[in-house]
């Protein structure tokens, strides 16, 4: 590999990025370290909803041919966060630092999606593009495309651009994707004080997982709600996941000191602030109840649409938290695009009323949080056809698949762009997980690609 792009890749991971905290550092970053020394001037425009340290890297290259079809090659530069750095063995505990194994390169952000953006970079620092190139990094990918929306809501997109939006793939051409819609469900009841009895905390581990495919995963959510079942144990609070777009690996539970129905749990003393209060059975027995029945209901909504895996809608609890009043579950849905956003609205609506009957002590709110369409792009499209041309003349496979997880591709499309979706790195498995690796051969390869696509 050509040491600059490695030095661009080693950069880009060790600039923390994650989606909460904003990516003003990194699109800094790539502004005074990628994009100044190769010629290129851009625009870091902060976020008008979404405070100052997001903000969007637009920079626009004029072609050889300006009269062409535009180009759109967009990167989201935010990362998930990390969670547990003990997981991070690879890097040894630091998700920051990258490390290089062989052809591996690991680190946050590796796959999904920084290192794209460094290829991309690369083969426009090589030669002019035939056609006008609107390169963007954006920001708030991770919490519901945030920076996509605002370009599209600010009309800062170019209009009817070919858009090649970067996420892992495998080198392969991604001509749809799911759809994503996100939603807040509270369960409502009385406070319910209790004494001052030792407590405990019971930690129940999963495997995360891209949410996109939780059945790479193992949500510790449901474990513990399954384990507390019973209701013969008192809980006193409940904490699980840190995003609700990955499969949680971690869920606490407080209970009373001396508990022991809890199956599958690591249970030590508790050592924080007094809890005086616990949650009633019937709140727990009812998330897992409307756990259940959401993905029943995910299971059989709409034609199963073979090129997808899983190939129907699906459903991850991906964040629970309690208070003395409430538990509150954020979780999502991935509805292929021959499924429409209102059936989804319709049945998620329907699962939390037919609980809500079984359950009439309890309080039921939903809330919809966000609701992201999936696309489609046709085979014969001038933004796929230009983009196996690219496979072609880089030397790769002429492939082109789906994608299961939501892009900002969609987005895109609802604003007037053709898009597809391409990057190097796998994805399955991979992203939103720990020891997240790219594959420099790939990055290379990407490069070559984008050098390709820009002469097309």
């Amino acid at each position: 590999m050509e040491a600059k792009l490695l030095d661009w890749c080693k950069g880009l991971i060790a600039t923390p990025s994650v989606t909460t905290t904003g990516t003003r550092a990194i699109a800094e970053f790539c502004a005074a370290r990628m994009l100044a020394p190769v010629g290129i001037g851009v625009r870091l425009i902060p976020s008008v909803s979404h405070g100052e340290e997001n903000v969007n890297l637009i920079a626009e290259i004029p072609g050889r041919l300006p009269e062409l079809t535009p180009l759109v090659l967009n990167t989201h530069l935010d990362t998930v966060p990390p969670g547990d750095p003990a997981l991070w063995t690879a890097c040894a505990g630091e998700p920051t630092q990258p490390h290089i194994d062989g052809d591996r390169i690991y680190g946050l952000g590796a796959a999904d999606t920084k290192l794209d953006f460094a290829a991309k970079v690369m083969a426009l620092s090589w030669r002019r593009p035939r056609r006008t190139v609107h390169l963007i990094g954006s920001f708030g990918e991770e919490r519901g495309l945030l920076g996509a929306k605002e370009m599209a809501a600010r009309r800062l997109l170019p209009d009817r651009a070919l858009a090649y939006v970067g996420e892992p793939s495998g080198l392969s051409v991604v001509t749809a994707h799911k759809g994503l819609m996100v939603f807040e469900l509270t369960i409502g009841f009385a406070p319910v004080k209790c004494g001052a009895s030792r407590r405990a905390r019971a930690i129940f581990k999963g495997r995360s997982a891209h949410s996109s495919t939780p059945h790479l995963g193992h949500n510790a959510i449901k474990k513990a709600l399954a384990s507390l079942g019973s209701g013969n144990v008192e809980v006193h609070s409940l904490s699980g996941g840190d995003a609700v777009n990955k499969v949680a690996a971690h869920c606490e539970v407080v209970v009373s000191a001396g508990d022991s129905e809890l199956s599958g749990a690591q249970v030590e003393e508790h050592h924080g602030a007094p809890i005086g209060h616990r949650l009633p059975p019937d709140s727990l027995r009812a998330l897992h109840r409307f756990i259940c029945e959401l993905e029943t209901f995910a299971e059989v909504s709409g034609p199963p649409e073979a090129d997808y895996t899983p190939p129907t809608l699906t459903s991850n609890p991906g964040l629970v938290r309690s208070t003395e009043r409430t538990v509150v579950l954020d979780f999502e849905l991935r509805p292929p695009p021959s499924l429409a956003l209102d059936v989804v609205r319709d049945g998620v609506a329907a699962v939390v009323d037919r609980v809500a009957h079984e359950f009439p002590a309890l309080t039921f709110s939903l809330r919809e949080v966000r609701a992201n369409p999936g696309y489609r792009a046709a085979l014969d499209s001038e933004v796929v056809t230009l983009a196996m041309q690219a496979q072609a003349a880089a030397g790769l496979p002429i492939t082109h698949t789906v994608k299961t997880g939501c892009t900002e591709a969609g987005v895109y499309a609802a604003a007037g762009l053709s898009p597809i979706v391409f990057g190097p790195g796998p994805s399955a498995g991979v992203i939103h997980a720990p020891n997240e690796y790219n594959l420099l051969s790939e990055v290379e390869a990407a490069a070559r690609f984008y050098t390709e696509l820009l002469q097309l």
